[in-house]
């Protein structure tokens, strides 16, 4: 979990970007947002509301649904909670619960003169409410500046990405121990969400690509057949940060000259991924380098890489930097990123991507996901 000195640490930068942007406070109303700077992670199998303040020189304050002291320890002045069930009964109107609670806090703010939200996240009853007692003369959205300061991550964040990057690699343990002609996707996907939950010691979310001998897709109760390629495309959330990770693993452990051909050049472009990642680097230019790495195999050189090459992860599955032909940015110490080289057809019976999970450390990038990289399953 977040530690309470990152979270401190990420509430000042984000205080300052506010006082460098006149912002004079933000309501922050997206959960894992609220989680970034608390430390608290107000989900369960149901969502439910919550709105953090902050603002440079103003008292901050989380109103939330979770139980009376569950979040005693959340580096704010002040913890609400309103609540969420009537003798475990779910309560229909958590919004105006969380308005009602929220009322006092914001009535001791009159007057600002703007006040920063998240476009994508806010719902309109709790703006109207702060409005109400406020009384803000502007609305400003803090969208981009919570997404430029999520590129770079702290050592706790990174450290709860590799927690989940070892749940996704447990569950590939287990998959190589179970694949096998007749089994199905389903049965497949089973066994590894267990196998990492196990491995967790929590419920989290485990899932992804499994469909066989497609491009991806969520598992089937189908039966999987020999000489398939199976592409396990696994994301993982735990402890409230995202892993993604891909192996691909041929049925019955008997590749076909191609198939281990392919497989063998785009591992290669994988390993090469420290090299080809630079401060400053244009991450589209990275992808074009990709493309042109996976297309110096003959079987490869008229498609090429058809997706992305991978991506930013962190509070979200997919964040920045884009690893991306049509929309970029660039990589910077702090980054983490997956990236994901991968060839599809009929020929193949159906497709390779690999992928691994990096830290841009300050010494350089470091693979997160150490692995094998093989087509052919290993149950020891």
């Amino acid at each position: 979990m977040l530690t309470p000195q990152g979270c401190r640490l990420r509430q000042e930068r984000f205080l300052a970007r506010l006082e460098e942007a006149e912002i004079p406070g933000a309501l922050v109303s997206a959960s894992r947002d609220i989680y970034y700077f608390t430390g608290v992670l107000p989900e369960r199998p149901f969502s439910f509301p919550n709105l953090l303040f902050l603002g440079p020189g103003l008292r901050s304050w989380l109103v939330t649904g979770l139980p009376e002291g569950s979040a005693a320890e959340a580096p704010v002045d002040e913890v609400a909670h309103y609540p969420l069930d009537t003798l475990y009964t779910l309560n229909p109107d958590h919004h105006r619960r969380l308005a009602e609670r929220m009322r006092d806090f914001a009535s001791r703010t009159p007057g600002l003169g703007r006040v920063g939200y998240q476009r994508e996240a806010l719902p309109h009853s709790l703006a109207v409410a702060f409005s109400q007692a406020a009384d803000p003369r502007d609305w400003t959205e803090v969208d981009e500046i919570l997404q430029d300061l999520q590129l770079r991550k702290d050592p706790d964040e990174v450290a709860c990405i590799q927690r989940a990057v070892n749940a996704t690699l447990a569950g590939y343990t287990r998959a190589q121990q179970v694949i096998r002609p007749g089994i199905t996707e389903l049965e497949v996907m089973t066994e590894c969400q267990a196998a990492a939950q196990r491995f967790s010691g929590q419920v989290h979310f485990y899932n992804g690509d499994f469909q066989c001998g497609t491009f991806g897709g969520f598992a089937r109760p189908r039966a999987i057949e020999a000489g398939e390629l199976y592409i396990i495309d696994s994301w993982s959330d735990v402890g409230g940060y995202w892993s993604d990770l891909s192996r691909t693993w041929v049925v019955g452990g008997s590749p076909t000259d191609l198939q281990l051909s392919i497989y063998e050049h785009l591992a290669g472009v994988l390993r090469a991924v420290p090299e080809m990642a630079r401060v400053g680097r244009s991450t589209t230019e990275f992808w074009h380098e990709l493309d042109a790495r996976i297309r110096e195999h003959p079987a490869m050189a008229d498609r090429g890489l058809i997706h992305h090459g991978g991506h930013g992860n962190g509070l979200r599955v997919h964040e920045g930097p884009d690893l991306n032909r049509d929309r970029g940015g660039v990589f910077e110490v702090g980054n983490t990123f997956t990236c994901e080289p991968g060839f599809y057809s009929d020929e193949l019976r159906q497709g390779i991507r690999i992928e691994n999970d990096f830290y841009f450390s300050p010494e350089g990038v470091v693979n997160l996901s150490d692995y094998p990289l093989s087509i052919i399953v290993d149950p020891e």
